[in-house]
């Protein structure tokens, strides 16, 4: 009996230090791709940093217990600066349960305002209880359709409602990326994010949108405190 257990030991030993092993090799090959892709986009890669972002407040999804970030990727796209990475954390559900086990990755892609502005998170609600998407009609027409659409929470209501002009929100309401990526403005950024790994060449197309989200703000958001890009 005592050398069967022995036996189970040992293999369990060998498993874990397998299991180690694969995980480290895997580990290695992911950071190399990440530094030959940063190396080729004229960008520059970290493997692990604990704040990218600075002073900005995360949205409440990337808000978990012992959050960690790594694979940080940061470079212009255009004239805009970018910083993308995964970050992943425990869910409190996990951690209420005892487990701490269930983790969660997401990518997070984030591009530098002209300036700090206010807090602002705009989301997409649930596809089946939007009326009208493609932006068209008057003023009024195009909130309506933009309330039931979107739902928005700002620290600031003059921030909020010069970012969320009438041009700005028809084209959130006629651009099909707004229904995969939710927005938020803080700390001098604008980000997105979603549940998955990190891939550069995917997270670009993420960049784009908030660029293009950035290029359509009035100067007037940012006049209380400029800091330049």
């Amino acid at each position: 009996m005592e050398g069967a257990l022995s036996l189970i030991a040992l293999v369990a030993v060998v498993v874990s230090a397998g299991a180690i092993t694969v995980a480290a090799h895997f580990r290695k090959e992911r950071v190399s791709e990440l530094k030959g892709w940063a190396g080729e986009h004229g960008w520059h890669y970290t493997e692990h940093h604990p704040r990218p972002l600075e002073e900005a407040v995360l949205p409440l999804a990337l808000r978990g217990k012992d959050p960690r970030v790594q694979h940080v990727l940061t470079g212009r796209r255009g004239a805009h600066l970018v910083t993308m990475f995964e970050l992943t954390h425990s869910s409190s559900t996990a951690a209420r349960r005892g487990t701490g086990r269930a983790r969660h990755t997401h990518r997070v892609v984030a591009v530098h305002t002209p300036g700090v502005g206010a807090d602002l998170e705009i989301r997409r609600r649930d596809l089946a209880r939007t009326v009208s998407l493609d932006g068209r009609g008057g003023p009024e027409e195009v909130d309506r359709s933009f309330a039931e659409a979107f739902h928005t929470v700002g620290s600031d209501d003059r921030f909020t409602r010069t970012v969320l002009d009438h041009d700005t929100v028809s084209w959130l309401l006629s651009d099909c990326r707004s229904r995969s990526l939710p927005v938020r403005f803080t700390g001098g950024h604008v980000m997105t994010w979603a549940a998955m790994r990190l891939d550069p060449d995917r997270a670009l197309t993420a960049a784009d949108y908030l660029i293009e989200l950035v290029i359509r703000v009035p100067d007037q958001a940012w006049e209380r405190n400029t800091t330049g890009s």
